[in-house]
């Protein structure tokens, strides 16, 4: 980041229980952190996690030698993370907010929002474009529309926000945090590597990507 004043902090968010799986015997929230902080190794971390995950999180962290600020909230409530937060807000010129269940994020991804925030963007994020036919299937398996495709993308993380942009008291616009009105946002190519573990299954596709990733080089 530019300017020698500019204070990052690194919040990864334990959104669902799919960031304890593991992958190749590592768990997603470990590839998560030692990922990020191999861009970023001496900028200070936070982990969010709700209460059902937090002793579960601090055994894991605890046995790779992670040291991170560990805070209770739920990072599916905008509000709730945004008050779960506040020192980190209020210490900070931006957040670095990474989903533990998203593990394999390419370097890239980091730089890459890194320069969309020194251009001036307040809020940015990877996102891509469906490829699928997207359609609208009601309770009897009825297709009722066809969706343009072009007007949807799957975003991803990690989220890169100005705390000057953050809204304590705002309504959720789909981000991490609320946003203000006239918070600057953008969007960078996202990558396959960003794929989130959703189920097992997931867990042992993206394992079967990560062997192949690891053979070809």
């Amino acid at each position: 980041m530019s300017g020698s004043r500019t204070s990052m902090r690194i919040v990864v968010a334990v959104t669902s229980s799919t960031a304890l799986l593991e992958v190749n015997k590592i768990p997603s929230i470990v590839r998560a952190i030692k990922g990020i902080q191999e861009f970023a190794h001496r900028t200070p971390l936070t982990v969010v996690s709700t209460e059902a995950y937090s002793d579960d999180v601090k055994v894991i962290l605890d046995r790779h030698n992670l040291f991170a600020t560990f805070i209770v909230c739920n990072p599916n409530s905008p509000l709730d993370l945004a008050q779960g937060l506040k020192d980190e807000i209020d210490g900070n010129d931006a957040l670095l907010i990474h989903d533990a269940s998203r593990p394999l994020t390419r370097l890239d991804q980091f730089t890459r929002i890194i320069e969309a925030y020194d251009e001036g963007a307040d809020a940015i994020r990877p996102a891509t474009v469906f490829t699928e036919t997207l359609k609208i299937i009601d309770g009897d398996s009825v297709v009722l529309e066809t969706l343009d495709r072009t007007s949807v993308k799957r975003v991803a993380t990690p989220e890169l926000i100005r705390t000057s942009a953050i809204d304590l008291k705002g309504k959720s616009q789909g981000w991490f945090l609320p946003l203000k009105k006239r918070a600057r946002i953008t969007h960078i190519e996202g990558a396959p590597e960003s794929l989130r573990i959703n189920t097992k299954e997931d867990g042992l596709l993206m394992e079967s990507f990560l062997h192949w990733r690891q053979t070809s080089t």
